[in-house]
């Protein structure tokens, strides 16, 4: 089983992530376009619409398609 690290820590993961720009840079995130099949990319990553089920942006690099999925 894999160490758990402590909530302290993985704030201060998230804060440096959070602090760095090029964290935030559109990145594929596994799911095919609806429209051409290519793989979507989360555009901003860090950042989640607060609506109930939270959800991310998603666009293709292809044919320009974007959407939401669920975060």
């Amino acid at each position: 089983m894999p160490k758990l690290i402590t909530l302290e820590e993985h704030n201060a993961i998230m804060r440096d992530q959070h602090r760095d720009p090029f964290n935030n840079e559109p990145r594929k995130n596994g799911v095919a376009c609806p429209k051409c099949g290519k793989e979507l990319y989360d555009w901003t990553p860090n950042y989640m619409l607060a609506v109930n089920p939270p959800q991310k942006t998603v666009r293709c690099k292809k044919c320009h398609y974007q959407g939401y999925r669920l975060a």
